[in-house]
């Protein structure tokens, strides 16, 4: 049959293929039309409800002629179709199976119905149903099967139609299951389109199975193909699997594994298709397996595997039947899974067991699914039975050993140990594994990465004695990027691990610096690793401080990592392919750095470093250019970093403008172009060569003939080099501004050339060999270091006086005092952290009386570093002052302008021509100028204007302590109560927004008593830090401004306390703090500070002209201004502070003129008759009154 339909689709000549040939012969030659004809009409009788019983239709169909019959079947069909268009929604809406016509299902005349039918469909020229519309509506028959097998054998393009709409039937017809093996049988070339179509819309997978086993013969690599892509199908509401089908599977499955198991050379494919589809099974359809099956699936277990994947399917069927195995042998099992353990660089079963301890049982059907690839639920019962199982199946030796063994060989290790600190440095030895650019290679090491750090978490390698330090350090090695996700939480878990137990050990700081031996060489994301896991050990050690009294739990020295120059890593983590390189450590990054070297983060920095974004994104590319790319440097770049190298650049810059920068005096304009070639040098060499830069260029800038030009030029200079180096190059500022005479200068990387370019006369450039100096070398004692100055800030003071009248470099000044304030707060908070931790540690040892005497309490730390800003807020107050040297080059200024316009009318001879014996540029003149100020004793007040280099200087120290005070809103207070200088108060109000917090207590101020006051009004500690400083609050108490200026003169001395004079560079003892402090308290001292709140208020009260502060100064000012009046002696500075009360508030000139006049008396009548008559004066001009808001 399936021959003749084959040919009869293919165009051969079409003939019945029934065995009715007698029966068939008296129907073909019948008048088809004149048959519709009278259906039609029987049909309008229907209309008319003019119609025969079922049982009539009988009798008519048996005792009719042939053409009787035929219409008799015609009409029964054309009534199906139509009852089917009328009554389709209701029967798809109810799902009946209605049967309309009791001919078509009488068993007695099926046979002979079947061939009219058949012949309908083949002679009628225009049937009344078309074919599929036909074998649609015979879904209302009882057993279509007959009749639609009969149509398809007779109308074999109709094969395909007919099995679509079989399938789409919508469960219609109730016995597609066995109409479709049936149509098979007819042509069973065509089973396989058949089955794919049932895979195709999800239904009938029995039926599937059924061909596969009684036609296809594929069971093997259908079911693989099905499990691999639908196995929910198997599964499905509509005609699920039953256990029959999937038992006949079975024993194919495993039978064929029993082939391969006593097969002489089995094959390892056909061993994973099976143990694939067995495992499938049996999770999905939760098969039990028999005693003989079990047996033959522990014997493929015992298989030693020939690959990873077959491990996978190996570990996956453990999973399925984790109980059935354990329970038929256990002792099997156990072996089972130790020889899987023993497998190279395959780590499923050390998965399984970390999910398994971990209780991660999603990530172990995840597992399963990935290995199996399909959605797939591990049974509860066997893992169940697994927890226990493992629990006690490895040792931590074994797990350690096959965690550290994942990628590498394993005969021989690439690493060998040098030394007995057991650190590991690369051979010349092939690499391993774990060094092969490849996705398997990352792949593996990601999972050795997973399972190290989820085993350093649980003990294992601290309960095994196993150090991974080594082993760490060439994970570290072997990073690149895109970093691995693994890799943040190993480095976590492994400093976390060094924490509790000695077995793990850190890896020591000389092996860190061998690595980063050049720190200016480009940046490896193994660098980057390195440097975050320094970090976290750091984090990790002050989390645990005083939990571990041994020496292993100690965090590396701040010098480390800014010798690994912290804050170009950082950068380079920023901007390093646009920051997406580093994106998933990046936050971690920050924070860490942020909560260890919060001076990193200075807002005026960062936006210097926006607006430099081109030199900012220079800087990164010229790290990593073609010839050393990240990409290959991370397999190739040992741990031991090659020495400082230059570049021919390099060499080439200093050959022709080094010397340029010394003679900047005379040639600005080389100088220019030389620090704009030292801005485009590779960054190494920029790094290398930072330190005599700055050396060379500081000193010699501060000369009051200086280009402003050159001065800038170089401002962005030392911000290029501040986004890299920033901690070195701080060191090296202060040490290039400390005071030295030009003839002992010595470049810190060119000491060959002191002879001449110190000079400024000829020579040449320093030969090569010293530019592989270190960046930044500590050559004595005197050289300051950043740790310097975070435990003593107020060294940078003594640099020299110069500084504080040079506005460029000013500027560089207050960006470095920023920097190191904030790290002397961190510094402080974490010497305070340890001493309690040392204090507690102790206290059990140490009597109670004793205990409360020595404790250094949260507020002695606090007050411990307010009053060291206090102090250089009090400095800078000072540096603000106008000196004799700031009065007369403003009148010099002012003369000169004058002599200008004098010449322009000509009224100048010849020989007097303006100009002649005065310096024409002072911008930025210096207190050791040429010329000696004159003497004005110990006036406390110099008059006359200020010059512009003040002006400026006085605008960059108000908007640094503007946001100081804003950062820590105390610190006004505590500046107000020690005072300052009254005739900074204009200038400090008008240029600090942030002063009006003084509203808040001027009252308190108004008010304090002395013993109040001298609480406050504190002179900074002596020696915080071993180092001797200087008092600038006491000075500025016992004498007034005048007397505690920081004055500086050409002999480089500092005024103290009542002009006692200090050699700069020898700050006073602690005895003379103490002095200066007994002088704060003396009463003429507190005389000064309440005229110096007096004059406060009325300044606040004239800069906020508020109700509030007029309503102060009625409650407070008014009543306090007659005491201080007496209590002054009448001093004239209590007038001055009424006039300006009065020129705020000209509404209460009455109130202030009454208080007045009680205070004074009539003995001092004329000094207030004039006081009113200028007061009244100012007050009448109507401008007064309409500034005012009140």
């Amino acid at each position: 049959m399936s021959e003749a339909f084959r040919l009869i689709e293919t165009g051969g000549d079409p003939r019945i293929h029934l065995a009715l040939t007698g029966t068939v012969l008296r129907y073909l030659d019948l008048d088809y039309r004149l048959i519709q004809r009278q259906v039609k009409e029987e049909l309008q009788l229907d209309k008319q409800q003019i119609r025969s019983s079922g049982n009539s239709k009988a009798g008519l169909f048996e005792s009719g002629t042939a053409e009787d019959r035929a219409r008799i079947v015609l009409a029964d069909l054309t009534r199906l179709e139509q009852w089917e268009r009328d009554h389709a929604t209701q029967s798809k809406r109810a799902g009946a199976h209605t049967n309309r016509s009791s001919l078509l299902d009488n068993q007695v005349f099926r046979q002979e119905i079947t061939t009219i039918i058949v012949v309908l469909t083949l002679r009628c020229r225009r049937p009344t149903v078309e074919i599929q519309t036909l074998i649609q509506n015979l879904r209302a028959v009882r057993d279509p099967g007959t009749f639609i097998y009969a149509i398809v054998a007779n109308n074999p393009t109709e094969f395909s139609p007919t099995i679509d709409t079989l399938l789409d039937s919508d469960d219609r017809y109730n016995n597609v299951k066995d109409i479709l093996p049936q149509l098979c049988k007819l042509a069973d070339y065509r089973t396989w389109d058949v089955r794919q179509r049932l895979v195709n819309r999800k239904v009938f997978p029995n039926l599937a199975i059924e061909l596969t086993i009684e036609h296809c013969h594929d069971e093997i690599g259908f079911m693989n193909r099905i499990l691999k892509g639908q196995p929910e199908w198997l599964t499905n509401s509509r005609g699920p699997v039953t256990r029959t089908s999937m038992s006949s599977i079975m024993e194919f499955v495993i039978s064929s594994l029993n082939d391969e198991l006593t097969s002489d050379h089995p094959d390892n494919v056909a061993i994973n298709r099976l143990l694939r589809i067995l495992s499938g099974m049996v999770g999905l359809m939760g098969l039990s397996l028999t005693a003989e099956q079990l047996e033959i699936s522990l014997g493929v277990l015992e298989m030693s595997p020939a690959e990873p994947c077959t491990v996978n399917f190996k570990v996956c069927l453990i999973l399925m039947s984790a109980a059935q195995l354990i329970k038929y042998s256990e002792s099997r099992t156990r072996r089972i899974l130790r020889q899987l353990l023993d497998c190279a660089d395959s780590p499923q079963v050390l998965m399984l067991w970390i999910y398994l301890q971990s209780k991660l049982m999603p990530k172990i059907d995840e597992f399963a699914s990935r290995a199996l690839s399909m959605e797939i639920v591990v049974p509860r019962m066997g893992l169940m039975e697994l927890v226990g199982f493992f629990t006690t199946l490895f040792t931590d030796k074994e797990l350690a050993s096959c965690a550290l063994g994942l990628g590498r060989p394993a005969t021989s290790s690439p690493y060998k140990t040098n030394g007995s600190n057991g650190f590991s440095a690369p051979t010349s030895a092939a690499p391993s594994t774990a060094y092969i650019a490849s996705s398997e290679a990352s792949e593996l090491r990601s999972v050795s990465n997973f399972c190290v750090s989820h085993l350093l978490d649980r003990g294992v390698f601290i309960r095994s004695s196993t150090d991974v330090r080594t082993w760490v350090l060439d994970q570290i090695q072997a990073t690149d990027v895109p970093l691995d996700d693994n890799m943040i939480p190993l480095l976590q878990a492994y400093t976390k691990a060094i924490s509790k137990s000695d077995r793990i050990t850190r890896i020591p700081e000389h092996d860190i610096r061998t690595f980063f031996a050049n720190p200016c060489q480009d940046l490896t994301p193994a660098k980057v690793l390195l440097t975050l896991y320094m970090l976290l050990n750091n984090e990790v050690c002050l989390e645990n401080l005083g939990q571990d009294s041994s020496n292993r739990n100690r965090e590396y020295d701040a010098t480390l990592l800014q010798y690994v120059q912290i804050r170009k890593v950082l950068l380079f983590v920023q901007e390093f392919q646009g920051g997406v390189a580093f994106k998933a450590v990046q936050p971690m990054f920050l924070k860490l750095v942020n909560s260890q070297f919060p001076e990193l983060f200075d807002v005026s920095t960062l936006l210097l470093e926006e607006e430099n974004k081109f030199s900012s994104s220079a800087v990164v590319q010229s790290s990593h250019s073609s010839k050393r790319g990240v990409s290959g440097s991370s397999s190739s770049t040992s741990l031991i970093s090659t020495p400082h190298t230059t570049s021919a650049e390099s060499s080439a810059w200093v050959e022709t403008h080094y010397k340029s920068l010394e003679q900047h005096l005379l040639y600005p304009e080389d100088a220019i172009k030389a620090y704009y070639a030292f801005q485009r040098l590779p960054q190494a060499d920029r790094q290398i060569l930072a330190g005599s830069i700055v050396q060379m260029s500081l000193p010699s800038l501060l000369d009051p003939e200086s280009d402003p030009t050159v001065m800038e030029v170089f401002k962005k200079t030392w911000d290029q080099l501040n986004s890299i180096m920033p901690h070195d190059l701080w060191a090296m500022t202060v040490d290039a501004l400390l005071p030295r005479s030009s003839s002992s200068f010595i470049p810190l990387n060119f000491a060959a050339t002191s002879a001449s370019s110190s000079q400024g006369g000829g020579g040449t450039g320093p030969p090569q060999q010293k530019l592989n100096q270190q960046p930044f070398q500590q050559k004595n004692k005197d050289v300051y270091t950043f740790e310097w100055l975070v435990q003593d800030p107020l060294l940078l003071f003594k640099v020299d006086p110069r500084v504080f009248r040079t506005p460029t470099i000013f500027r560089l000044f207050i960006q470095i005092l920023g920097a190191v304030m904030v790290g002397s707060r961190h510094w402080f908070r974490k010497q305070f952290t340890a001493s309690q931790v040392v204090l507690n540690s102790h206290q059990n040892m140490v009597p109670i009386q004793t205990q409360k005497h020595r404790v250094f309490k949260e507020s002695n730390l606090t007050a411990l570093v307010y009053i060291q800003d206090s102090s250089i807020v009090q400095l800078l107050f000072e540096i603000c002052q106008r000196r004799p040297e700031d009065i007369e080059e403003a009148l010099a200024h002012q003369h000169q302008q004058e002599e200008a316009a004098a010449a322009a009318s000509g009224i100048y001879s010849d020989d007097e021509l303006p100009g002649h014996g005065h310096n024409t540029n002072r911008k930025n003149s210096t207190a050791a100028g040429p010329r000696k100020p004159p003497s004005h004793g110990k006036e406390p007040h110099l008059q006359g204007p200020i010059s512009e280099v003040l002006k400026e200087i006085q605008i960059v120290t108000f908007n640094f302590l503007h946001q100081l005070f804003i950062d820590f809103k105390i610190l006004p207070k505590l500046i107000h109560f020690q005072g300052y200088s009254p005739e900074l108060l204009p200038a400090t109000l008008a240029g600090m927004e942030s002063l009006h917090v003084c509203m808040d207590f001027l009252h308190e101020l108004l008010f304090a008593t002395p013993a109040a006051t001298s609480a406050l009004a504190t002179g900074p500690p002596s020696g915080v830090s071993g180092t001797p400083v200087t008092s600038s609050t006491g000075s500025m108490l016992a004498g007034g401004p005048g007397a505690g200026a920081l004055a500086s003169s050409s002999t480089g001395s500092i005024v103290v306390g009542d002009g006692g004079v200090v050699p700069n560079g020898n700050m006073p003892s602690a005895a003379a703090a103490a002095a200066a402090a007994a002088a704060a308290a003396s009463s003429s001292t507190d005389l000064t500070l309440r005229l110096f709140a007096l004059r406060l208020s009325v300044l606040v009260c004239e800069r906020y002209p508020l109700e509030r502060t007029q309503d102060m100064a009625r409650k407070f000012i008014l009543e306090r201004m007659g005491a201080f009046a007496i209590s002054s002696n009448y001093s004239p500075e209590v007038l001055d502070s009424a006039k300006i009360l009065a020129r705020a508030f000209p509404s209460m000139l009455s109130d202030i003129i009454g208080v007045l006049q009680d205070a004074y008396g009539q003995e001092r009548q004329k000094e207030l008759d004039d006081f009113i008559e200028s007061v009244t004066l100012m007050t009448s001009d109507p401008a007064l009154w309409n500034k005012s808001l009140l």
